[in-house]
């Protein structure tokens, strides 16, 4: 009886602490899904990088150097897209109007400017996720989905979660109807990276469209003379021609974390002059995907409308001769957002493949996986590439599903 009480109570005791684990867990994720706890997280993380990479040295930090002397370059009418050794290593970029974009940091010193280009980062994508017109759940979902992409970013201090987060917002205020800012938003992407433009292809599934365009010359009119009252009208037309002859000049030796850096993987036979055929060949399937959208009518949902911007996110990076490692946290995005969309239409296909981006694209340039496995397998072979092009796969064929089941499923926020 005595052995019979002992064995009990054990029992009892494991199913105490089994319950009291359960709940902690629960009171845990109830925390971890607080917006205010989420924006602390990632501001805290921003802030703990970036004193990071100060204290390693300007070697820790060149890209934040690059951004910043580009004000003092155009200030002195200097070509911004040439080497400045003594500076920084590496080139400038950028359209020219960035510098000016970029120009509050420039003035700080760097240690505290450096910081606050990271919180910057952070902050918009956070907020541009925030302004999504999607269930709270799944905001926080997208939060720390993208987190550890976002940090893969913020370490190379790069502009891809901004240009990213304007995506969204594009996407935000066009279905807001608040036409004037939505086209806003590409337009300033185009003016810190060109490929940023992409997002105002969504646009077209609106209504106002001559509005639409009416705006964007506009603002693209006034960004892109910003630089005019410091570079002065003899040096401004040389500016818009050095970035030109720096964009050519970059194109001819790239082939990036893209569709045509995995067919050099493959194919090793492929050349500089074949990117600008796979290139071509993906305008060429952007603008049916499109057309077939509209000779559909496949955009009345919410959900087929995130789908589209899913599309932009992913084949932005797709067929980027320039991406990198940092330039996933866009294509992420659009994982993250076609995994809202997609999971009970796919289930369990959809689980399956946010697993294989998480584990091989998102932990791909980790210490999760040791050293020698990165430098030997995974950048080499351009792991981190395969599983968001497998998703985009799987999207464009969606895209062409003539299923209205499918595609005109209202979504809860229409």
């Amino acid at each position: 009886m005595q052995r019979f009480v002992q064995i009990s109570s054990h029992y009892i005791w494991i199913g105490i602490l089994i319950l009291n684990s359960a709940y902690l867990m629960k009171r845990l994720a109830a925390f971890f899904s607080r917006e205010k706890v989420i924006l602390i997280i990632y501001v805290l993380i921003s802030i703990v990088i970036g004193i990071q990479h100060y204290l390693g040295g300007p070697g820790k930090y060149n890209n934040y150097i690059i951004f910043r002397q580009s004000l003092f370059h155009l200030l002195d009418k200097t070509n911004l897209h040439i080497g400045y050794p003594n500076e920084y290593f590496d080139l400038f970029l950028y359209h020219p109007t960035f510098c000016l974009l970029f120009s509050p940091f420039s003035f700080l010193p760097v240690s505290v400017g450096l910081v606050l280009w990271l919180i910057t980062c952070s902050l918009i994508v956070f907020y541009s996720i925030r302004s999504l017109p999607l269930e709270y759940n799944q905001k926080v979902f997208f939060w720390w989905f993208i987190l550890i992409e976002l940090v893969t970013s913020l370490h190379n201090q790069q502009t891809n979660p901004v240009i990213g987060a304007l995506g969204l917002l594009t996407f935000s205020f066009l279905e807001k109807g608040k036409i004037k800012w939505a086209a806003l938003f590409p337009t300033l992407a185009f003016c810190i990276k060109g490929y940023g433009l992409i997002f105002a292809a969504l646009f077209l599934f609106y209504p106002k469209k001559g509005q639409y365009i009416l705006y964007s010359v506009l603002w693209l009119v006034i960004l892109g003379f910003l630089p005019l009252p410091l570079a002065g009208t003899e040096h401004f037309s040389q500016l818009y021609k050095d970035w030109y002859t720096c964009l050519v000049e970059d194109h001819k030796v790239n082939f990036g974390f893209s569709i045509m850096g995995l067919i050099k993987v493959w194919r090793p036979a492929f050349t500089d002059q074949d990117v600008s055929k796979v290139q071509y060949a993906g305008l060429l399937l952007f603008a049916v995907t499109w057309l077939w959208t509209l000779l559909k009518q496949n955009f009345k949902s919410g959900n087929s409308r995130f789908l589209l911007l899913s599309y932009c996110s992913l084949w932005v990076i797709m067929f980027n001769h320039a991406a990198e490692s940092s330039t996933y946290v866009i294509a992420i995005q659009g994982v993250a957002i076609w995994y809202l969309v997609s999971r009970q239409e796919l289930y369990p296909w959809a689980k399956i493949l946010i697993f294989v981006v998480f584990f091989f694209s998102i932990l791909a340039p980790t210490d999760v996986y040791p050293p020698s496995w990165r430098r030997d397998f995974i950048v080499p072979n351009l792991i981190k590439v395969i599983p968001c092009f497998l998703v985009w796969c799987v999207l464009q064929v969606q895209l062409f599903r003539s299923e209205k089941r499918y595609l005109n499923t209202s979504s809860s926020n229409d």
